[in-house]
């Protein structure tokens, strides 16, 4: 149980960076949504869409790959090499893309059906290619154990993001509704730029991000051991398949709504499936503190004896506490709408769905590490693959018909898909003793719960709050033995 304490309080360090930043950009949320025509909000919804597909090829599974062989290193000489060796294929895959975007931006504008604005295309690169390049420096102070460090960057990143956001949106157009300091203000703000701005900010934050991570490229080094990358690039390539398809799994459905609902509407679909989406936000909040705490740890564990049993405890409390998390997210949803404009509200029918979504996208991540640790990192791809198969096929199906509610549908059961045959190939070739009855209890008495809370219940928040209640009543019977030890001091 000391271990679990462990991995819990490297889970709250980096949550703090991930829990505060998800909240921030969340805040940013109702700014937007209000001052954003819903085209423009769709514009930015879809520029993060696919700003999330180019991070997988851009960082080419250099993350995971840093922290497989850094685990193994004998020296510090070595860490820097494996550094180097990392690093190497984000800079080059970033230069070329950043020159093909140059040369031929007026046919990708052309297809991304940004005619008018082929500059959208360029921030989206730039972006995407400061956050690649920052990937590994941040991946290399999680496996030195500087969490605090990595904290601080990641939210001086974030504040500068967010800062320039409320300057724009907010602060600007107050000063000239008030007539001060009106001739210096339009200099720098042009309310027709719209979400532009939101894109020249996160320019701006990541260029100060990556000033800040300058000292861990201290090792750096461009003179590399073609035996060794290639051992690299082979170890990652499935990684960055499977990343492909895990990410489309995620992202694809706003690509089907620009490509199959009628053009008029098409970005105002997408705003409106993107802004309720936001509230899945808080689910990814834990979810991705766990990552970062988890990948190296889980890492660091394969070396202990008998490590299996000690995953299925992980999987067992994080599955507990992601469920207490969603049971409480829709139960008070209407508590959460407020940070979405009103005019997004009619589509808060899909948050549970996107909600349960999320939460099989941490078991997910938990199920998979097996074959990271055993170097067969393909059965990744067969995952996602199956996956982005239900994807394709259900989102082609279910759009036309049901629009996004065919989207949200189309997103659940992906990852239920995705859920399923990842515990089967775990139970085939690493079987790891989940309590796989417990977890199913957990699973179907929080959507049950729910359902009765969305449903039936709507806005009666002393009955929300008795159901959640409940719920934690429950979660503490089943689990009153486990629990106590993790409370105790030591084990």
């Amino acid at each position: 149980m000391s271990i679990l304490k462990k991995l819990a309080g490297q889970t709250a360090i980096y949550g703090l960076s991930s829990i505060l930043g998800r909240f921030l950009n969340f805040f940013l949320t109702p700014i937007h949504t209000t001052a954003l025509s819903k085209f423009d909000y769709g514009v930015n919804s879809d520029i993060y869409s696919l700003i999330a597909f180019l991070m997988v090829i851009f960082t080419f599974g250099m993350e995971t790959t840093f922290f497989r062989f850094f685990s193994k290193k004998e020296n510090a000489q070595q860490g820097n090499q494996i550094f180097s060796h990392t690093l190497f294929p984000v800079l080059s895959i970033s230069l070329v893309f950043i020159l093909l975007m140059l040369l031929f931006l007026p046919q990708v504008a052309g297809i991304m059906k940004y005619e008018e604005h082929p500059e959208y295309p360029i921030y989206m690169v730039l972006i995407v290619m400061m956050d690649a390049i920052a990937a590994v420096p941040f991946a290399k102070l999680r496996a030195q154990n500087k969490a605090l460090k990595f904290v601080s960057i990641r939210i001086s990143q974030i504040l500068i993001f967010v800062l320039l956001n409320v300057f724009i949106f907010s602060i600007c157009p107050w000063l000239i509704s008030k007539d001060i300091l009106t001739s210096f203000i339009q200099q720098i703000y042009h309310p027709e730029w719209g979400v532009a701005y939101i894109f020249i900010a996160n320019i701006i934050a990541n260029g100060v991000m990556l000033l800040l991570l300058l000292p861990t490229f201290k090792g750096f080094s461009f003179r590399l051991n073609w035996s060794l990358e290639k051992k690299y690039l082979l170890y990652a390539t499935p990684l960055v398949i499977a990343g492909f398809a895990g990410i489309a799994n995620e992202m694809l459905d706003r690509q089907f709504l620009k490509y199959l609902l009628p053009e008029g509407r098409a970005f105002e679909e997408i705003a409106m499936y993107g802004a309720n989406y936001k509230i899945a936000t808080f689910m990814m909040m834990f979810i991705q503190a766990f990552r970062f705490a988890a990948e190296p740890f889980f890492f660091a564990q394969a070396k202990e004896e008998n490590p299996k049993k000690m995953y299925a405890q992980i999987l067992k409390f994080f599955t507990l506490f992601q469920s207490v998390i969603f049971v409480g997210l829709v139960c008070f949803i209407d508590v959460v709408k407020i940070f979405i404009d009103p005019k997004y509200w009619e589509g808060l029918y899909l948050a549970p769905l996107l909600l349960f979504a999320n939460l099989l996208v941490g078991i997910n991540m938990n199920l998979n590490i097996w074959y990271k640790l055993e170097d067969k990192t393909r059965y990744g791809a067969y995952i996602t693959f199956t996956g982005f198969a239900v994807t394709v096929g259900l989102n082609l199906l279910l759009i036309p018909k049901y629009e996004i509610l065919g989207a949200a549908i189309a997103t659940l059961l992906s990852y239920a898909s995705m859920t399923a045959y990842a515990y089967y190939l775990n139970q085939k070739h690493y079987h790891t003793p989940y309590p796989i009855a417990r977890i199913f209890t957990y699973l179907l008495s929080g959507i049950a719960l729910a359902y009765l809370s969305f449903a039936h219940l709507r806005e009666n928040f002393l009955a929300s709050s008795a159901i959640v209640l409940t719920y934690l009543l429950l979660l503490y019977l089943l689990e009153k033995k486990d629990i106590q030890k993790l409370l105790k001091h030591d084990k």
